[in-house]
């Protein structure tokens, strides 16, 4: 009983350290990503950006200047818009480094490049470092760990636009968080229908900017 006993202390042990390097991982890359995103001076890129973002969520150039629209455009920036090159951001850096880089990043490339700006209602805010919710689009369980811990006050039910990746026991938020005005749905799901083709992680990556218009973002 005492090796048994000897067993299971281990393989949490094991399981925790795992959790705690897949984390690293994510944060490691996401935070060479924004070092990347924000040394890139192709100013003629960014201001086509600019227009694009203000075209697609209707945003005069006034109200691009608010705090909480800048940072939803230099997220968009970094991970959504398509240069005119025919790529995003995230695919040049990864063309960049891939070569001589170990299977870890590579795996961190591949989470990142299918990771979409998504909606999720928060069913339980379990302290200020975990959420549980659900997707109103999938009805999929999640529970997302924010490493900065500001969840503390955020409020059942509320809809939040966030984008995360796969750890191992638990999706890690990357960024910060959008708290959406109103609690309905009903608009991007009508939109989601009406786009048949599309799958709903395809129909994000180009509109969910659009939904975003009316939100307050949290940072620290």
């Amino acid at each position: 009983m005492a090796n048994n006993h000897q067993d299971i202390i281990d393989l949490i042990e094991i399981r925790k350290e795992k959790q705690s390097q897949t984390d690293d991982a994510i944060q490691s890359f996401y935070d060479e990503y924004v070092l990347f995103v924000m040394r890139y001076t192709n100013i003629r890129e960014k201001v086509r950006a600019a227009h694009l973002f203000r075209e697609r969520t209707g945003l005069s150039q006034e109200q691009m200047q608010l705090s909480d629209k800048e940072y939803l455009f230099q997220h968009w920036f970094a991970f959504d818009y398509v240069t005119i090159q025919g790529r995003t951001l995230l695919q040049q850096f990864i063309s960049e480094k891939a070569a001589t880089r170990n299977e870890t990043f590579l795996i961190q490339s591949a989470l990142f490049l299918t990771s979409v700006l998504e909606p999720i209602i928060v069913s339980k805010v379990c302290e200020s470092f975990y959420v549980k919710g659900y997707s109103p689009l999938t009805n999929k369980q999640v529970i997302i760990k924010d490493v900065k811990g500001r969840f503390k006050n955020t409020d059942v039910e509320k809809v939040l636009w966030v984008r995360k990746i796969k750890s191992l026991g638990y999706d890690v938020l990357v960024g910060s968080y959008f708290i959406q005005a109103e609690a309905s749905m009903e608009k991007l799901h009508q939109s989601l229908n009406q786009n048949e083709k599309l799958t709903w992680r395809q129909f994000l990556k180009r509109y969910a900017v659009a939904y975003l218009t009316e939100v307050r973002v949290f940072q620290k």
